[in-house]
């Protein structure tokens, strides 16, 4: 990289990483960026296959079904686009497949903790409720800013007046009135926290030590949405270590597409349409 210095990331950060990937729970496996690119791509088909079953059955708007339906679309999706994105790029340049897992990851997790909880409605109506929460608090912020900044008529931003409209239009639909705790006050239900919702749950060992492993390594891949020297220096490594975490994390995204389509098994009874070569290569790690 002309111009722009090499650093190196200390050299205990390096043992830590090679030691933590030596106990993993796969099989470290010395891969290219074609090689993953062949992996994921296999992976996208088979999420892209099981939602071909479930063509013409989800007609209904329901919100857990459409929870589930939405994640296999997700790991269909960006999937496929990792996929070429691993076979175009050098196997220096990790940032965009990291952040693409993180997002992965957070699926995966959310799954698992669904499918160990007693009431997955319920759960799932706080996680939308959360989101909600989350984008009116982003439109009131920005209206704040309107105020603050263009004494509220800027054209772009709402005002105080239009917000309020907003508020209104959405309360008013019967549909979305499960997502308060108080519709007078307009306050949401909230969602536990991401770290709080990983450390509140348990199963068996072997689930724990996967919860925990995927826990690592979206952790480590978050450094990549929020930009430090950490990450910069991280990927100036070029390390085959970082082959191998990418390569991990496919069994998350495998296991992934397993559970959401659990629950159409349960409520349409369809069977899941498996890949013998991926099942066999990443395994199901919590069987249901």
């Amino acid at each position: 990289m002309a111009g722009t210095a090499r650093h190196e990331v200390p050299v205990e950060l390096n043992h830590v990483a090679y030691i933590v990937q030596q106990h993993s729970c796969k099989k470290i496996r010395t891969m290219t960026t074609n090689d993953l690119s062949e992996d994921v791509k296999k992976l996208s088909e088979l999420a892209n296959e099981n939602l071909g079953l479930l063509t013409g059955k989800c007609q209904d708007s329901i919100e857990i079904q459409d929870y589930y339906l939405g994640i296999l679309r997700k790991q269909a999706i960006l999937l496929s686009d990792l996929s070429l994105i691993l076979k175009n790029t050098n196997s220096e340049y990790i940032s965009t497949p990291f952040i693409i897992l993180r997002s992965l990851l957070d699926d995966f997790l959310h799954l698992l903790y669904l499918e160990i909880h007693n009431d997955r409605e319920t759960e799932i109506t706080r996680i939308n409720a959360d989101s909600y929460r989350h984008s009116f608090n982003s439109l009131k912020d920005l209206t704040d800013s309107n105020y603050e900044h263009f004494d509220g008529k800027y054209q772009f931003y709402l005002t105080q007046e239009q917000l309020q409209a907003v508020k209104d239009k959405f309360i008013v639909k019967e549909k979305n009135k499960r997502y308060f705790k108080n519709p007078d006050t307009f306050k949401f239900k909230v969602f536990k926290r991401f770290s709080d919702m990983v450390k509140c749950f348990s199963h068996s060992r072997n689930v724990d030590i996967y919860r925990d492993r995927a826990y690592y390594l979206w952790k480590e891949f978050s450094s990549f949405v929020h930009y430090s020297n950490y990450s910069f220096e991280y990927e100036l490594q070029n390390a085959k270590e970082n082959l191998n975490m990418i390569d991990e994390s496919f069994q998350y995204c495998y296991n992934s597409i397993y559970l959401s389509f659990k629950y159409f098994e349960r409520t349409l009874n369809l069977k899941f349409k498996d890949n013998i070569e991926l099942k066999k290569k990443y395994g199901i790690i919590h069987e249901c």
